[in-house]
C-alpha cells in the first residue's frame, strides 16, 4: 500500500512539473517577439531620402548612444500623444520612438512622439 502511494505521488509530481515548464517557455518567447522596443533622445540628423532619423539617446534618460531610426508611411507621428505633422520634427527635438528592431538590428519605428524640450 505504501509503495503504491509513493509511486502515485511521483507520477503526479512528474505531471505537475511537465505541465508547468512547457507553457511558460512558450509565453516568454511570444512576448519577446511582440513587445515594442523604446528609444528616446534628441534628433541629430534627418535624412528624408532614406526615411531615417539619427537619434542620440537610449532606453534610459542618461544614455548617449546614437541610433538610426527608419520610418515609413505606416509610422504614426505624434506630439505629446496627439497626432502631429512630420514637418514639426526638427534637429534637436526630443523624441520617444516605439518600434521593432529586426534581426540585423535595424530599428523600424511604428510611432515617433515629439516631447517638450528637456
Amino acid at each position: 500500500m505504501k509503495l503504491s502511494v509513493i509511486l502515485l505521488t511521483f507520477v503526479f509530481m512528474g505531471v505537475a512539473f511537465a505541465g508547468q515548464t512547457t507553457p511558460s517557455g512558450d509565453k516568454k518567447e511570444a512576448t519577446a517577439d511582440t513587445k515594442e522596443a523604446r528609444w528616446q533622445g534628441h534628433i541629430v540628423r534627418i535624412n528624408k531620402d532614406n526615411s531615417s532619423l539619427s537619434v542620440r539617446g537610449g532606453q534610459k534618460n542618461m544614455e548617449s548612444m546614437e541610433r538610426q531610426i527608419f520610418y515609413d508611411s505606416s509610422t504614426e507621428w505624434t506630439k505629446q500623444g496627439k497626432p502631429a505633422d512630420q514637418s514639426e520634427f526638427k534637429e534637436g527635438s526630443f523624441v520617444i520612438v516605439l518600434g521593432h528592431p529586426d534581426d540585423k538590428g535595424v530599428f523600424h519605428a511604428t510611432r515617433i512622439d515629439l516631447r517638450l524640450p528637456r
